[in-house]
């Protein structure tokens, strides 16, 4: 199993699905989690859950898309933690629509959460991993959206294309100092965000089981599957992985 004993970690996103499931079990292999989610009190919940489990938690109120919020986490997690040593990225949002039927303002807000929230804070871990004298892991959140063109999601197939990218290049740039970041790219997983966009089907049932048809697999993923992959690659057992996009998509981009 890939330990994160003593190290501290940000995830945004983390009050429901995958960024709640990623905070309990890195806190369960042992780091410190500061709980982010624009819903102060659904962070809240995740961070007492892992305190009832008896790991270490905090919770932060943040929008990722504002740069003051960014800021403003990195500094109350070096104050209660002293150092940061790895970020999840993985706070998103997604408007089903086709490109004729989004709204500009629907586009810069996908963006401006999914795209500029990952930019922001790997710009914000990079710079403290440096001041740190190096070191540390960003993991971001992709998607099979970014592999491949979806219906109805041309604003979040964008953002999650660019997130793609942007994890290579900054793994280019900060390689020399021992700074990692990689992605991972689920494919559909049980969470908030699937629920709400199954509930506005008209036929709920036969839309996921449409979904459960599209992957290889034959299912749906659990949070906690995603969650799995992204504390290995924050752990030093992913020590040589840089750059890369982990599809965890039970064989949807493998077709």
């Amino acid at each position: 199993m890939s330990t994160l004993q003593s190290k501290n970690i940000i995830i945004t996103g983390a009050g429901s699905g995958i960024g709640a499931a990623a905070a309990q079990l890195a806190a369960e292999r042992g780091a410190r989690v500061a709980c982010v989610d624009l819903d102060l009190a659904a962070a809240t919940r995740t961070a007492a859950a892992i305190g009832e489990a008896g790991g270490s938690a905090i919770a932060l109120r943040a929008d990722v898309s504002a740069e003051a919020d960014i800021r403003a986490v990195f500094k109350a997690v070096v104050a209660e933690w002293g150092r940061v040593h790895g970020i999840v990225n993985n706070a998103g949002m997604l408007v089903a629509k086709s490109v004729v039927d989004t709204s500009v303002e629907e586009w810069d807000r996908t963006m401006a959460v999914n795209a500029r929230g990952v930019f922001l804070g790997s710009k914000y871990a990079v710079a403290h991993f440096l001041e740190a004298g190096g070191g540390g892991s960003i993991v971001n959140t992709g998607s099979i959206s970014a592999q491949v063109g979806l219906p109805e999601q041309a604003a979040y197939c964008a953002s999650k294309g660019a997130v793609a990218l942007l994890t290579k290049q900054i793994a280019v740039d900060f390689s020399h100092a021992g700074i990692r970041c990689n992605s991972v790219g689920p494919g559909s997983v049980m969470t908030p965000v699937l629920e709400a966009y199954l509930s506005g089907q008209s036929d709920p049932g036969s839309a996921r089981a449409t979904l459960e048809g599209a992957h290889p697999i034959g299912r749906l993923a659990e949070p906690g599957e995603i969650a799995a992959a992204m504390c290995f690659l924050l752990s030093d057992d992913a020590s040589f992985v840089t750059g890369a996009n982990l599809q965890v998509d039970g064989g949807y981009t493998a077709q």
